[in-house]
């Protein structure tokens, strides 16, 4: 995790950010056509960006984080037209669009290295314990008045012969929005927090 020096003292400011549409790749089956592909791979990024805001949301009714979250559809309906993700534009450029504070984005990678039935003869014969399941979840925190990132956070997990990658989503989703800096109750950021009361 990295986070520049003032963050806690900037992220106070805020009062809504938005969540946007991971940037999402998925593995691609034999039996997926390109349309098939484009449709399952939308599919996917439209259901973790609404996990990141339920689980934003949650934090932020349960008393563990402060910022509000812009609801997913006003979010879309602004981004959408654009062609975001497909098409780029600078982080500054989308706050203002959707007139927030700050802007989550997210790029996050989802892929089957190994068949179920292919680790199973490996772990049957005693052989090497192959990844099935592998998750890389990488978020990004700006805001509209800084050229760099107010956080970073990367996420990776491998599951094994028998896991599931909904859980691994949940979870590695579950860490990004606890170790947010909006979350001032969580170190590093509630001694971040803690020091800056000091010092006024």
């Amino acid at each position: 995790m990295n986070y520049i020096k003032d963050v806690v003292p900037i992220t106070q400011k805020h009062q809504i950010i938005a969540v946007l549409p991971p940037i999402t790749t998925i593995e691609r089956k034999i039996w997926m056509s390109d349309d098939k592909y484009r449709e399952l791979t939308i599919q996917k990024q439209n259901e973790l960006q609404k996990k990141l805001i339920k689980s934003f949301e949650f934090r932020f009714k349960n008393g563990t984080s402060f910022v509000e979250i812009m609801d997913v559809q006003l979010t879309n309906d602004v981004i959408a037209p654009l062609g975001y993700p497909q098409v780029q534009f600078s982080p500054l450029e989308l706050c203002k669009r959707l007139n927030v504070d700050a802007a989550v984005e997210s790029r996050i990678d989802i892929r089957e290295p190994t068949n179920e039935l292919t680790a199973l003869v490996f772990q049957n014969n005693g052989m090497l314990n192959l990844y099935t399941n592998t998750l890389n979840l990488k978020a990004t925190l700006y805001d509209t008045l800084h050229s760099v990132p107010l956080w970073e956070l990367v996420d990776v997990r491998y599951g094994y012969l028998g896991s599931i990658k909904l859980s691994m989503q949940r979870k590695s989703i579950s860490r990004t929005t606890r170790n947010s800096p909006y979350n001032i109750k969580k170190n590093p950021f509630k001694k971040l927090y803690l020091e800056s009361i000091k010092e006024q």
